[in-house]
């Protein structure tokens, strides 16, 4: 068994420099000038309280949601067998705080590492034994797939972890992608009046900016930017 897996990477987990995620970047993924850019639906659409109620970024399949730019970063580690994936997944899940205490946990019930397999990958003895693997990891799970959407969109995420996301060209030369998905909040699309206005108040602008200045991207981008006090610009700085 030889696999190519890889980190869907949007939001504060790319460039953040709390220490768990840049041990998790350093030991799990490769450079992260190995990123590869993908076509995502993402969009901004999670109150956080950490980030003065501003919203950070969620993936969505809300028909509303145009597609912006996230990141696939290759995992250091050759998959070679489900307990190497499962570790990646969890290695991932501490990063974005999703332990419980110190037990290793791949949900909370504000969201959840999710797996996305590759759908031209041939089917085989390994390859079931890794969705076998992935279904029992989340039979102690409450995960309610409906809590991942709103109106009638298509679900993300089934209640076995296992990812519905738009697979693309560029995702071609993985068979394995995990991803962390947030729970909306509140569970409605929110239009760049809303984003903006939230960042005005608070004046907390750095989510935005960072996620701007490193590429992550979403539809919404530029109409939120028109709203905003201070403006980035080419520089990265303000005006």
């Amino acid at each position: 068994m030889e696999f190519k897996g890889g980190a869907i990477i949007i939001g504060s987990l790319f460039w953040e420099d709390k220490p768990k995620r840049v041990k998790w970047r350093k030991v799990c993924l490769e450079s992260i000038e190995n990123k590869i850019p993908f076509k995502a639906r993402i969009r901004y659409g999670r109150e956080s309280r950490t980030r003065s109620f501003t919203y950070t970024m969620i993936q969505t399949n809300h028909p509303e949601t145009d597609y912006g730019t996230a990141y696939i970063v290759p995992f250091k580690e050759t998959i070679k067998n489900a307990r190497i994936l499962e570790s990646q997944a969890f290695a991932m899940a501490s990063a974005e705080g999703l332990w419980k205490d110190k037990e290793a946990s791949l949900f909370q019930k504000w969201g959840t590492v999710g797996l996305l397999i590759n759908p031209n990958l041939e089917e085989s003895k390994n390859l079931e034994i890794i969705k076998e693997r992935w279904t029992k990891l989340f039979s102690k799970y409450d995960l309610k797939p409906t809590d991942y959407i709103f109106d009638d969109e298509p679900q993300i995420i089934d209640e076995n972890g296992f990812l519905n996301i738009e697979w693309t060209d560029e995702m071609n030369e993985f068979d394995f992608l995990i991803a962390t998905l947030t729970v909306p909040k509140p569970k409605k699309v929110l239009d760049e009046e809303t984003i903006a206005t939230k960042i005005n108040e608070t004046g907390y602008d750095e989510y935005f900016l960072k996620n701007y200045e490193n590429g992550i991207r979403t539809f919404q981008d530029e109409k939120i930017i028109n709203k905003l006090n201070k403006k980035p610009v080419a520089n990265n700085g303000y005006k």
